[in-house]
């Protein structure tokens, strides 16, 4: 496994005919760890750019057919609330939360960044099953400015949920997480598309982020543009030795998540002015965006500090990125705790199911404001879990939340729509 503590390394190496491009990690304990999915082979004669190419054919996030009708069917009716549920994780709480957030919510933000979106915003709610009674904690709004971000700002929001949770069950209740269980999870999101927003200027990752002045005029920098569109259109990757740039590309590891700049074409120097460099910006489908002028060549890994601490509630983070997402939380501020009436039914009808395929626990789509209704005003009835036709109603699934508990994963229907407990 690996610790964010942990000191990476990425490295070149060229043995014969062959260059080499590896990424390994240390541990405190002084172990060497070697990534299984940083790893290519180019000949020693060709441009670094090829390493690069190769792996993004092979790490590029293509949708299949299935995942892109489910992406068009969420655009075309605007569905911007999505929830996660599995019953059978009443007394397995960080199997449901934990692999939900490590895995399924940043999948499905990365859903969100495909079909022409800039950047987006989300927040996150937990129902807390306790002590017969739910309760509800959601996380403040929180801006993701770029897709390599999603891990990140999904880590942060998660560990302080769970840090507001445990606080308020010990403080209310005396209980401790493990005395309670979280089946349901709530994604709220809000894109920006390029339509939408055609000037929102496109940042660099947070771990990458820093104020650097522009030191190329807007004439350079469209040629520069046009140079490297044609070359790379026409040439795969084979660039002119004499563009007086340097280009630089952006890769993060599948393993760890870390994010890294790596050498993409180094010029020739043809005078005694230094060439300049460049970081290239591509969307989340590895297609070009724009080009990124650095005053320096960054490091292939952004360096981290033990003494970062949030000024208004001191708490401490060993990297700048962490930092700044908490501090965009406003250190939790707006983060909120509330519960459901003993007496009343929340329903969300005709909602869009996805496939447990692509997600591990069963995720739906919100495409209706919820029904609230009080208990005794409808009749459940029961109907086979594990039966194919019992969750393809004429009308879709709803989702049903209330503080009644169930020892079975039984499906419940209210007339014709299926309550998905």
């Amino acid at each position: 496994m690996f610790d964010e503590d942990a000191v990476s390394s990425f490295v070149f190496s060229s043995e014969g005919a062959v260059q080499t491009f590896r990424h390994q990690w240390q541990a405190e304990q002084g172990e060497l760890h070697e990534c299984s999915t940083c790893y290519s082979c180019i000949d020693a004669d060709e441009p670094p750019s090829q390493h690069w190419l190769q792996r993004a054919e092979q790490q590029r996030p293509q949708l299949s057919k299935q995942q892109q009708a489910v992406l068009d069917i969420i655009e075309a009716r605007q569905i911007e609330t999505f929830f996660f549920c599995d019953e059978s994780a009443k007394d397995k709480l960080e199997q449901f939360m934990g692999e939900t957030c490590v895995k399924a919510l940043p999948e499905l933000l990365r859903w969100m960044f495909h079909n022409g979106t800039l950047q987006l915003q989300f927040n996150l709610a937990c129902y807390v099953n306790v002590q017969q009674q739910v309760l509800i904690f959601q996380s403040g709004m929180l801006l993701v400015q770029h897709h390599f971000d999603i891990e990140e700002c999904v880590s942060v929001v998660y560990e302080m949920l769970m840090q507001r949770i445990q606080n308020y069950l010990l403080s209310s209740h005396n209980l401790d997480l493990d005395e309670c269980s979280i089946t349901r999870l709530r994604l709220q999101i809000k894109r920006n598309t390029e339509e939408e927003s055609p000037a929102l200027a496109l940042p660099l990752p947070l771990r990458l982020r820093a104020d650097t002045p522009r030191l190329s005029s807007e004439a350079q920098l469209s040629s520069l543009h046009a140079a490297y569109v044609k070359h790379q259109r026409e040439c795969h990757g084979y660039l002119p030795s004499n563009m007086r740039a340097n280009l630089y590309a952006l890769q993060q590891c599948q393993t760890t998540k870390e994010v890294y700049v790596v050498p993409y074409h180094i010029s020739e120097t043809l005078q005694q002015q230094p060439n300049k460099n460049f970081l290239i910006l591509n969307d989340v489908l590895g297609r070009f965006q724009r080009l990124h002028e650095l005053p320096a060549p960054l490091p292939c890994r952004p360096q981290r500090s033990r003494s970062l601490q949030c000024r208004r509630c001191r708490a401490q983070f060993t990297r700048r990125s962490r930092l700044h997402i908490h501090q965009q939380l406003r250190c939790g501020q707006d983060f909120s705790v509330d519960s459901l009436h003993p007496d009343i039914v929340e329903i969300y009808e005709q909602c869009l199911p996805i496939s447990r395929s692509v997600f591990q626990f069963a995720c739906y789509g919100i495409t209706k404001p919820k029904t609230v209704m009080r208990k005794g005003q409808f009749v459940p009835i029961e109907c086979d879990w594990r039966s194919k036709s019992s969750v393809q109603v004429q009308h879709g699934p709803c989702v049903v939340i209330s503080n009644t508990q169930h020892d079975s994963p039984c499906k419940y229907a209210l007339r014709n729509l299926v309550n998905l407990y």
